[in-house]
């Protein structure tokens, strides 16, 4: 399961494909250093960093010892976007919210599990069963910190994420910056 710096990252992919476009006349006012920017409006980076804390929220079920159950579900991800609409009355930062959520439920069931129980509760309220892709593409990332090989497996894992995930962020931040600039 990945670490909360793939998750962050699965956050960032869906607010930055979420994101509303630029303002036309923003960056054209004196503002030419801003050819390398992520185009994402003013307005909207509050919402990119909610979406990186959404995407890592469901990993506080430590706290009560319930890890991978409810919140690592559909119904989660919905009762928060619920919340988050009720408090902003806005559907795209509702929807970025809960899609944020889901990318932490699907890369838990894309990724490798070394404690029971084994999977993601993905369907929670609907159904209590377990689920898990057998896919791995995300590796475990270890709470054992008095093993001799906890810091090796959890910088690879995350150099795994890294390697995986960053090509997404990239991708997403190139079809920003290249949709705002044809026809200029």
């Amino acid at each position: 399961m990945p670490s909360p710096v793939g998750h962050a990252l699965g956050g960032l992919i869906v607010a930055l494909v979420l994101a509303p476009p630029p303002s036309s006349h923003e960056g054209h006012e004196g503002h030419e250093g801003h050819e390398g920017s992520l185009r994402v409006p003013r307005e909207w980076l509050p919402v990119v960093g909610w979406c990186a804390v959404a995407a890592c929220l469901p990993d506080v079920d430590f706290a009560w010892g319930r890890h991978n159950m409810e919140t690592h579900s559909v119904g989660f991800a919905l009762i928060l976007g619920g919340a988050v609409l009720a408090w902003s009355r806005s559907a795209r930062v509702a929807l970025a919210i809960t899609l944020a959520v889901g990318t932490h439920v699907l890369f838990d069931w894309l990724g490798s599990d070394d404690s029971p129980p084994l999977g993601v509760m993905a369907w929670w309220p609907f159904s209590r069963e377990f689920f898990y892709a057998d896919a791995w593409l995300f590796a475990a990332i270890s709470r054992r910190y008095w093993q001799p090989w906890f810091v090796e497996q959890n910088t690879l894992a995350v150099l795994r994420e890294l390697a995986i995930l960053l090509p997404i962020v990239l991708a997403a931040w190139l079809a920003r910056n290249t949709k705002g600039t044809k026809g200029n």
